[in-house]
């Protein structure tokens, strides 16, 4: 057997071939490994749209991941703010680590680390990379991070709608929305509000559905006032919403 090369004047990959001689990886996590390191380190990625490139579907790119992160190439940490997660940040290693090291171990009480900012300009710091020999990917494992269900489930009892958490387009708007940061309360009082707005207008409550309520106009339906019939500003009813957003929060892990 003969192997051919090209010359690499351009678009060719210099990585550490660590992974790639690990026996204990399978060939689905070297590839998956090489890939990610192929691409800059400022690159952002999320699960979803990583498994468009590859033919084997997103469960088994899922399946990489965890044998990666078992094995210490892949560590991953929540970042909370004011005792809640806000985010998972991911590490991706060329050589694997049974720990982080304290250059880059998260510190989640500065304010610059807890900004729901995807881009972590603060752990792009090429030094970092050097010393380290580490690239910084941003995974959004949308299982553990984006309360698809919770919000969906939301919309459906407060609008009498069916609307599936699995779909790829409401997943990729509320995606949208939570990576310009914008939480789980946000979602529900932007579906208050509109709700209230628009549930009993027959014209309008054909809208009540996730391409309208999670679209880029989200902040502005977040800031409005809600108002009854009679045009006045009317509250939340919490003897009503509590409880359901309660079961929210406990289904989504947020105490």
């Amino acid at each position: 057997m003969s192997i051919f090369r090209v010359r690499k004047n351009d678009n060719f990959v210099v990585m550490d071939k660590t992974a790639l001689h690990d026996d204990r990886l399978s060939w689905k996590a070297k590839g998956i490994i090489a890939y990610m390191l192929s691409l800059p380190d400022d690159w952002t990625f999320f699960v979803e749209e990583l498994a468009t490139h590859a033919s084997d579907g997103e469960d088994s790119l899922r399946t990489g991941l965890k044998e990666l992160k078992r094995l210490g190439y892949l560590h991953r940490f929540p970042v909370k703010e004011n005792g809640k997660i806000v985010r998972w940040e991911t590490h991706v290693f060329e050589t694997p680590q049974e720990e982080l090291p304290e250059e880059v171990k998260p510190q989640q009480e500065k304010p610059e680390v807890e900004k729901p900012d995807v881009e972590f300009p603060d752990v792009e710091n090429p030094t970092l990379l050097s010393i380290n020999n580490t690239k910084y990917l941003s995974l959004l494992n949308n299982n553990d991070n984006v309360p698809f269900a919770e919000i969906i489930e939301y919309l459906n009892q407060k609008a009498g709608t069916s609307y599936r958490a699995t779909s790829k387009k409401t997943k990729q708007l509320i995606t949208a929305r939570w990576n310009e940061g914008f939480r789980l309360d946000d979602f529900i009082r932007v579906i208050d509000n509109k709700t209230t707005e628009w549930l009993n207008n027959p014209e309008w409550s054909k809208y009540l559905r996730p391409e309208t309520l999670f679209s880029p106009k989200f902040e502005g339906y977040l800031n409005q006032k809600a108002f009854g019939k009679g045009g006045g500003a009317i509250g939340t009813n919490s003897a009503v919403l509590t409880p359901s957003r309660e079961e929210l929060y406990r289904k989504a892990g947020i105490k």
